[in-house]
């Protein structure tokens, strides 16, 4: 062998041996850099832990802005936040918590024990309007020392430390605004908090509506720093937009994908789909005070059994999900054959028969609209010549009111359903109302058939993600609600079944109102014995099956899409949507090179 052949021999030996090592000892490791930009379905309203729980848009941004004494880790367990450490009472009736030295607010004013008790007595304050309001009737905040703050509750109340997780707001701007203008200020869009993202800008159209909102890494956070330089939110009127904007890269992500959506993203190699657990189940709430019609128990249980829920599950959820007969509970509850709610469409009818409410023809149907409409014309006629000093005196003038309002246009016989029901001089009528979601409407669609299909004329009224917080749930404004209700770690039922819940800023949707439902749940709440707790909660879920104030349709998944270029993303089960974000610090876009050591 000539040199000059050994000499090619070894080079190329020696890079084989190089590019060998590289590959066994330099791995890419994340580094600081990118910009994640993510989108929302719906708006801004109020970015503050106060107030954010009705919205989701609010919970996931106020989530990365603010700070509380506890947060949730990637595997849901609660560990400290701005507290150091807590301790707890052998009664469970007092929590002690030491905060940690050097946590500074966005503006660099540090924050301190006086802003821990500002921010829990301001949910306590009924002028601030906070859901969290319950949570912390009749607890007393103490002022131990500088570094330390102490709860003390009336009685034992398991769940306690979940409700410590809200973010604290703080004293030196919020203490200069009255609690009733809490919801006025622009601090709700442009908050101050401590958390490991602080707010940058947001832009408005034209028409002052927010689209989009930024936040940069808070560089005095107490915690770990993220990797990723920039978050921007663009906001979205409904899902088929954002969908649209994801597939042609306007963003990198989505908060929520609808199951019927999941299609326009199939064979998208880009776009990564995380599947979550989320305790949250689906229900219809009566509106008994609203609608005269629902507080006939046997109706509610006709418009119960009349829907196939196996259909809806498949049409509306692509089988994603599970059937539920009741609320998620702390416990497992087993359903009691004598209230158990069975697809039976033939059975409901005959409710409503029994209930006095015939079934009658198009025919009969249009028939009735027109002699209505003539009542209606008689009374104004009555009543105009009762203006104009006429003496005649007409029954119709004072009853006319309570009649069923007849329609400006008869409908064609074509356009109606094929049956409807009538008591008297009234229709058998509802609106069932619903949030602007493909999921959401797909199923109130397929209710509204199951319910036309047995004689009821319903009317659907889809309202906009960011209205229904504000025109529907607020004041209590539906006949009949479909809506999801997400229930947290411990998913204590007080909040959405108390009768002290019933109105805003409650969650009591149905407005139920049973004393022995209180007594249960309030009962269930405070017991450390698992065997009393279960015995409540049990007897708790046989009394609301047989009530009937909701109807339990399904559990969902959750579906949550991201751009594959984001790595260190690692969650498989969500409280909240909010908890996606839980290990936002470990999410990156940059790599570098470097030596493989025995820490990474």
């Amino acid at each position: 062998m000539t040199a000059s052949v050994l000499a090619v021999v070894m080079l190329v030996s020696l890079i084989g041996l190089g590019i060998n090592f590289y590959l066994r000892n330099v791995i890419a490791v994340p580094t600081v850099g990118g910009q994640l930009v993510s989108g929302l379905v719906g708006a801004p309203q109020f970015i503050n832990p106060l107030l954010s729980q009705t919205n989701d848009v609010d919970a996931d941004i106020a989530r990365l802005v603010f700070s509380g004494l506890l947060r949730y880790d990637q595997q849901l367990q609660l560990v400290p936040d701005i507290a150091a450490f807590w301790d707890q009472s052998e009664d469970g009736t007092t929590y002690t918590f030491t905060l940690k030295d050097g946590v500074t607010w966005h503006d660099g004013q540090p924050l301190t024990v006086d802003d821990v008790l500002f921010t829990f007595n301001s949910i306590k304050d009924p002028d601030f309007k906070s859901p969290l309001l319950i949570s912390f009737r009749g607890v007393e905040i103490q002022k131990v020392d500088e570094h330390t703050v102490r709860f003390i509750l009336p009685e034992a109340f398991p769940s306690f430390l979940e409700v410590l997780t809200v973010g604290i707001i703080p004293e030196h701007i919020w203490g200069n605004i009255p609690p009733a203008n809490a919801n006025l200020t622009e601090y709700n869009l442009k908050p101050v908090g401590s958390g490991p993202w602080q707010f940058v800008s947001l832009t408005k159209d034209k028409l002052g509506n927010i689209k989009s909102y930024t936040l940069k890494p808070h560089t005095g956070y107490h915690g770990p720093k993220p990797y990723i330089e920039q978050i921007i939110f663009k906001f979205y009127p409904n899902f088929e937009t954002a969908v649209a904007a994801l597939k042609n890269k306007s963003i990198e992500g989505i908060s929520f994908l609808p199951k019927d959506l999941k299609s326009e993203l199939a064979g998208n190699r880009n776009i990564k789909q995380y599947s979550l657990y989320l305790p949250q189940y689906t229900a219809i709430f009566f509106n008994q005070k609203q609608n005269e019609f629902l507080k006939n128990k046997e109706i509610r249980k006709a418009l119960a059994i009349s829907i196939d829920k196996s259909k809806i599950l498949s049409e509306a959820l692509q089988l994603e999900g599970e059937i539920i007969d009741g609320p998620i509970l702390p416990v497992t509850v087993a359903t009691d054959p004598a209230t158990q709610l069975n697809f039976d469409p033939t059975q409901a009818k005959l409710l409503l028969q029994e209930a006095g409410w015939e079934q009658i023809t198009k025919q009969q149907y249009l028939d009735f609209l027109s002699e209505q409409q003539a009542t209606v014309e008689a009374a104004q006629a009555a009543d105009e010549g009762t203006a104009n000093n006429t003496t005649v005196t007409s029954a119709a003038a004072t009853t006319s009111a309570e009649i069923v309002p007849a329609a400006t246009e008869t409908p064609s016989p074509d356009e109606l359903q094929a049956s409807f029901r009538k008591n008297g001089n009234q229709i058998l009528a509802l609106t069932l109302t619903t949030v602007n979601q493909p999921e959401n409407v797909k199923a109130a669609e397929l209710i509204k058939q199951a319910w036309e299909e047995i004689g009821v004329k319903v009317m659907l009224h889809i309202v906009e993600g960011n209205k229904i917080s504000r025109e529907v749930i607020k004041p209590r404004n539906f006949d009949v609600l479909l809506f999801g209700i997400i229930v947290g770690s411990n998913p204590d039922p007080f909040p959405f079944w108390h009768s002290s819940q019933a109105q805003d800023p409650g969650l009591n949707l149905a407005q139920l109102a049973n004393r022995e439902v209180d007594k249960l749940l309030e009962d269930g709440r405070k017991s450390t014995d698992a065997a009393v707790q279960q015995e409540n909660y049990q007897r708790f879920y046989n009394v609301l099956l047989s009530e009937i104030p909701a109807i339990f349709l399904y559990n969902p998944t959750y579906t949550y899409v991201l751009d594959q270029k984001i790595k260190g993303v690692n969650i498989d089960r969500i409280i909240s949507p909010a908890d996606r974000f839980n290990n936002l610090q470990d999410w990156y876009i940059k790599t570098k090179k470097t030596l493989k050591t025995e820490f990474n």
